[in-house]
C-alpha cells in the first residue's frame, strides 16, 4: 500500500489481458482486508498455489465466484504469460492531478508485448519460467513507465514474518495480508516449470498490495511446479496501492 488506510479493496476490479491486449479474466475482491499501514500487501492466489506454499495462503483464490472468464481465458488461472497487461480498478480517477478519467487508470501494468498505458511494457514473463518476479521497486503514489518502474526479481527462498515497521522497504514476495512471506515448497521439475493441465495455459495468481481506490500493479514469474502461476510461464502479478 502507498498510503495507510488502503484496505477497502471490497467490489473493485483487476482485470486481466493476453499480450494482444485482450480481455481474458475479471476478479473481484469480495470482501476488504485487515492490515492498512503503509507498505502492506493483499495477496490473491490460484488453489495450486495455496496448497504449494509454506507459511500461509494467499488472502483470496480465484474461484468461479469471484472471477469470470472473457475470450476463453481461464478464470481460475487468469494471469497470461509471457505478455499481458493487469489493471486495477479501470474507470476510476485516482491516480493523476487531473480529474478526468483515463485509460491506465486507477494503475496498469503491461508486460512483454502489451501495450503499456505508462511508458513502455516491463520484460516478459520467462518461458520456461524461473524463480523470479517481475516486481515493482518503489512506493511512488503515480506510475510513470512499466519498463523502468518494474524488474526481475527472484521470489523468496523461506517463509518469515515482515514487521509493520519494514513493510514499506522490504519487498519480498509473495507476502499476505498477514505480513507473512511465502515459501513455494515444490520443486521444479528438469530445471523447468511443468504445467500439470493440458493446453499449457498458466496457473494464475495475483498479489494485490491493497487499496481503496486504486493500486501499483505488478506481475512476478516463477520457475517451480506451481508459485502462484504455474505452468510454462508460471506468473505471480500483484499490485501496489496508492492514492
Amino acid at each position: 500500500m502507498d498510503a495507510v488506510g488502503q484496505a477497502f479493496v471490497a467490489g473493485h476490479t483487476i482485470h486481466f489481458y493476453d499480450g494482444a491486449n485482450v480481455l481474458k479474466a475479471t476478479f473481484t475482491f469480495p470482501s476488504n482486508v485487515a492490515n492498512s499501514n503503509l507498505g502492506e500487501s493483499v495477496l490473491i492466489g490460484t488453489s495450486e498455489f495455496n496448497t504449494l506454499t509454506a507459511g500461509g495462503d494467499a488472502d483470496f483464490t480465484f474461484t468461479a465466484l469471484n472471477t469470470t472468464g472473457s475470450n476463453g481465458g481461464n478464470p481460475l488461472h487468469p494471469v497470461q504469460a509471457s505478455g499481458g497487461r493487469i489493471h486495477f480498478a479501470s474507470g476510476s480517477d485516482n491516480c493523476d492531478p487531473d480529474f478526468i478519467v483515463g485509460p491506465g487508470e486507477a494503475d496498469s501494468v503491461a508486460y512483454g508485448t502489451a501495450a503499456a498505458h505508462f511508458g513502455t511494457a516491463a520484460s516478459p514473463l520467462p518461458v520456461p519460467s524461473t524463480n523470479q518476479a517481475l516486481r515493482i521497486g518503489n512506493l511512488s503514489t503515480t506510475p510513470t513507465n512499466n519498463s523502468t518502474e518494474y524488474s526481475l526479481q527472484a521470489v523468496s527462498g523461506s517463509t518469515f514474518a515482515v514487521a509493520p515497521a519494514n513493510l514499506a522497504t522490504d519487498f519480498s514476495t509473495p507476502r499476505n495480508n498477514g505480513r507473512t512471506v511465502l515459501q513455494i515448497t515444490s520443486p521444479a521439475v528438469g530445471g523447468v516449470a511443468v504445467d500439470p493441465r493440458a493446453g499449457g495455459e498458466p496457473f494464475g495468481s495475483s498479489e494485490v498490495e491493497g487499496t481503496s481506490s486504486n493500486v501499483r500493479l505488478w506481475v512476478l514469474a516463477a520457475g517451480l511446479i506451481v508459485v502462484a502461476v504455474v505452468g510454462a510461464g508460471g506468473a505471480l502479478a500483484w499490485a501496489r496501492a496508492r492514492r
